[in-house]
């Protein structure tokens, strides 16, 4: 058996290197458990929702949740027994989205009010389950604090760390084939789902244009989701790989949703 520090310092080489990500997965399961990334999510997403607001609009909140809903099977034949938990934190100023681990994914209002349809949220929202699937968050703490410690926070034994950690979640900073992998889960999920897979696409090619007129706004997506054309490239390559072709889009129903982040 593997002793606890030389698995973490097989984590951490392979966030470093390319190709590495069904090998990465398999160490992450045998150290750090389901249960106790499950746990450990719970307690960071106890207290993200201390240090952030949530949209107080119940049907805007239905309505991201359900979105989702359609992705999750298809996620769930990849990583089964995790469950799902989909909210919008309001903060127009900021255009992010992140994924905590165990099931937890987060959408800020600024976010939304950029997108034009929803397939451009269901490919935001199946990129980020797409780092749940490939236990990307669960793997980078793991290899940061080791066993011990994770299983002390997901008892929630040091509430000063689970709060640290818990802030800077949402500029994470994944590798390369973490945020490959993701996009290709992302894909994946909403070709299944029945959208148009070119929504993601379109989102990044958005962020591109905005990038020099709104930096600071958006450094924070930037530094976990960098839209590079390289990137851009790869998404397109892959929708031409799985043959989508069409897929939908429900701009009307997007726009009527959320229009109670326009009033």
């Amino acid at each position: 058996m593997l002793q606890r520090p030389l698995l973490v310092l097989l984590i951490a080489t392979c966030a470093l290197s390319s190709g590495c990500g069904t090998s990465r997965r398999v160490l992450g399961y045998v150290l750090v458990p389901d249960e106790t990334e499950i746990e450990l999510g719970t307690q960071l997403a106890a207290q993200i929702e201390t240090q952030q607001r949530l949209h107080p609009n119940r049907r805007l909140q239905s309505y991201i949740q359900r979105v989702a809903a359609a992705l999750i099977p298809f996620a769930l034949e990849d990583r089964p027994g995790i469950h799902y938990h989909v909210k919008v934190l309001d903060d127009p100023e900021e255009i992010n989205a992140f994924a905590v681990l165990g099931g937890y994914l987060y959408v800020y209002s600024g976010l939304l009010l950029i997108a034009e349809d929803e397939a451009e949220i269901a490919g935001v929202l199946a990129h980020e389950i797409g780092h749940i699937v490939g236990r990307h968050s669960a793997n980078q703490l793991a290899a940061r604090f080791g066993m011990d410690l994770l299983t002390s926070l997901a008892l929630g034994e040091d509430l000063q760390l689970l709060g640290e950690i818990a802030s800077q979640l949402g500029s994470a900073r994944f590798s390369r084939d973490d945020e490959r992998e993701a996009d290709t889960f992302g894909v994946r999920y909403t070709i299944a789902a029945g959208y148009d897979p070119r929504g993601l696409l379109r989102f990044f090619e958005k962020l591109n244009k905005l990038e020099t007129r709104r930096r600071s706004d958006l450094e924070k997506l930037f530094a976990s989701h960098p839209p590079t054309g390289e990137r851009i490239r790869r998404i397109e390559r892959l929708i031409d790989q799985y043959g989508a072709s069409g897929g939908q889009n429900y701009r009307t129903r997007f726009v009527r949703e959320t229009a109670v982040l326009r009033r």
